[in-house]
């Protein structure tokens, strides 16, 4: 019996660590239990920002919108000018996976300029239900 309990102690500790290792399915890679890009979300040039948010009173959507919305505040900030106004959020998806990308786009009014931005990538946490959204200038 106390063989049996190891050997299912040992294959939990393998699952868990299995499952704290810096990818899962076709996510992004782990740093520290956050994508990568949560880092170092400037790509190629091109301003970037991520926005996160917690679970959301609106659901899926409203946590959605919200992480957009800091993403381009960050990406703003980093630009130096003033937020004024958001306008628009246009979402693709792609299956049922934590972390999808695509070339969603959204619109963000600043110091009476536009700025486009795209969704580069986003991660759902599975731990914590925490959305991030990677957003670039394009």
């Amino acid at each position: 019996m106390k063989k049996i309990a190891k050997l299912f102690l040992f294959g939990l500790f393998c699952i868990t660590i299995a499952g704290c290792a810096g990818t899962y399915g076709d996510g992004p890679k782990l740093i520290d239990g956050k994508p990568e890009w949560y880092y170092t979300p400037s790509k190629d040039g091109k301003i970037g920002g991520v926005g996160v948010s917690g679970i959301h009173k609106d659901g899926k959507t409203g946590q959605k919108k919200l992480a957009v919305e800091r993403a381009l505040a960050e990406i703003a900030r980093q630009m130096g000018v003033k937020v004024e106004s958001y306008s628009n959020l246009k979402s693709q998806t792609s299956g049922g996976s934590s972390a999808t990308s695509g070339q969603s786009h959204s619109f963000f009014t600043v110091d009476g300029h536009t700025v486009n931005a795209r969704i580069e990538q986003m991660w759902e946490d599975r731990y914590s239900g925490e959305l991030y959204i990677w957003m670039v200038t394009n």
